[in-house]
């Protein structure tokens, strides 16, 4: 089997994105529980809040489910 890695052109772009996006989600993280703010987060699949004390308290335990869909180059999601 021939495998070839692909150089694209935007991969300095998309590393820049990815790394604001990072940056911005820890600054909103740190100014919400600055203002005593729940913050709410996902993690292993489950839906948890953090209260301004540190404590956490499990909402939702998502289900994962196997998608049968074909992914093709150039298409859009829409989320609902």
């Amino acid at each position: 089997m021939n495998t070839k890695k692909i150089f694209r052109r935007d991969y300095n772009q998309t590393k820049s994105l990815v790394k604001a996006g990072r940056i911005s989600g820890e600054n909103a993280v740190r100014r919400s529980k600055a203002l005593d703010l729940v913050v709410t987060y996902i993690e292993n699949g489950i839906v948890y809040e953090e209260l301004p004390d540190g404590s956490k308290k499990q909402i939702e335990v998502l289900e994962r489910k196997p998608a049968n869909i074909v992914l093709e180059k150039g298409m859009v999601f829409h989320g609902k």
